[in-house]
């Protein structure tokens, strides 16, 4: 269980965890026995949180054998019981791995790989994992941190002419992506005096993704030592005060380790 395996590695960052599942009192202890959990695991068998949070799966109908069971995800609060953030997966096969959460609010865990770094005419950029080996269904990030050379403007969304930084991963049946996290943008006066939406200062773009659950998949994670690589570009296209350049890509590549769920 993953969170059982960072546990540790959370608390030191400050963050505490506590699980809710709408099974009862007496299956959680066995469960928490059996899997040695240290955290607080509670018990929602009416469906009093679930409800209140809005966050239960109605695809199942009162009576049915799992009603009861939310949306799978994650709520981030403070010490007052408020809602910092939150994440959230349509599907209960989908979980955000506890390295990607606490990235996005701030807590970097020190068990994310070292960046790999590549230098071009226009910028530099360190490119890392949030999580070295995952299961299927583990949506975890690809980071970019990128920072334009001096008196460079990186195209940022919002200008279709022009070729927008972005992370294009080879397509793959096993690999879903979602939507980029993109930071705002200002307005540079390009050559020709045309205003274009850009990045001048250091600018991190995340990229989520995940392993799809398929028999492939599982199959391929139940063999000790299985791999699963990624590989793309990064597409980006920069202005100075007097030119643009041409459409530019860095390749880029990371094999993680692939381990059964549960």
């Amino acid at each position: 269980m993953e969170l059982q395996a960072r546990y540790g590695e959370l608390r030191n960052l400050g963050l505490g965890i506590a699980s809710v599942t709408y099974d009862a009192p007496a299956l959680i202890k066995r469960f928490t026995d059996e899997r040695k959990i240290e955290f607080p695991v509670l018990s929602d068998q009416d469906h009093t949180i679930v409800l209140r949070y809005g966050i239960l799966n109605r695809q199942y109908e009162p009576g049915h054998q799992n009603y009861g069971i939310p949306h799978p995800g994650t709520f981030i609060l403070d010490r007052e019981g408020r809602v910092l953030a939150r994440y959230f997966e349509e599907e209960y096969q989908y979980r955000n791995t506890a390295a990607s959460i606490a990235l996005k609010i701030g807590r970097p865990m020190s068990s994310m790989g070292t960046p790999s770094r590549h230098a071009t005419p226009h910028l530099d950029l360190a490119a890392f994992l949030t999580d070295q080996t995952v299961a299927p269904g583990h949506r975890f990030s690809i980071v970019l941190d990128i920072t334009p050379k001096p008196g460079m403007h990186v195209i940022a969304p919002g200008q279709p002419r022009y070729r927008v930084i972005a992370l294009k991963l080879e397509s793959s049946a096993n690999l879903r992506t979602y939507p980029m996290s993109y930071p705002q943008s200002t307005e540079f006066l390009a050559p020709q005096n045309e205003r274009l939406p850009a990045y001048a200062e250091p600018l991190r773009l995340i990229q989520d993704v995940a392993i799809v659950v398929n028999n492939e998949t599982r199959q391929l994670a139940q063999k000790p030592g299985s791999t699963v690589t990624l590989k793309g570009v990064l597409e980006y296209q920069a202005c100075s005060q007097t030119t643009c350049s041409a459409p530019e890509q860095v390749p880029l590549s990371w094999t993680l380790g692939l381990k059964p769920l549960g």
